[in-house]
């Protein structure tokens, strides 16, 4: 796919699932690395924590109080998208042994740009605070959700075909 194609994919991608899918491929196409197997889990978990990888595990966490207020705060579906991309693509390096977070932002910036083109919300997203893109984000610092954590039911589903 070409650059105007994948904005316009991700712009309209529908669930986890589907964005992952878009990470893989970049990571895939500009790393040439891949890792199969991977559970996103949503919990409650500090909101100055997007989301977090356990070296060694195959499973990613994800700040499900941060997520719903950018899907607050957001005025379409692409920024939540974007967002959503760039949180994945972070821990998705960490899964593939990245271990330092200045190395992951650089990384997640260069295959963004490269599989999006030169200026995207997700390469920026990369690197720089979320507030810049959210700046209400501060009204919202304290709110915890405070529930359960959460299996994403379908993820990573093309590595896992056998499993409905």
């Amino acid at each position: 796919m070409n650059q105007s194609v994948n904005r316009r994919v991700l712009a309209h991608a529908e669930g986890f699932d589907a964005i992952f899918e878009m990470v893989k491929a970049a990571t895939e196409q500009s790393l040439g690395m891949h890792r199969a197997g991977l559970t996103l889990v949503l919990g409650d978990i500090p909101n100055n924590v997007g989301a977090y990888h356990q070296m060694g595990s195959n499973t990613i966490v994800m700040n499900r109080n941060l997520l719903r207020i950018v899907q607050k705060l957001s005025k379409s579906k692409g920024r939540v998208n974007s967002y959503v991309f760039m949180i994945l693509l972070h821990e998705y390096l960490h899964t593939l042994g990245f271990e330092s977070d200045k190395q992951v932002r650089d990384l997640s910036q260069q295959i963004s740009r490269g599989f999006f083109g030169g200026k995207h919300l997700a390469s920026d997203m990369a690197v720089k605070p979320l507030d810049q893109f959210f700046p209400d984000l501060s009204k919202f610092v304290a709110f915890r959700d405070k529930g359960a954590y959460e299996t994403v039911r379908r993820f990573d589903s093309s590595s896992t075909p056998y499993i409905g």
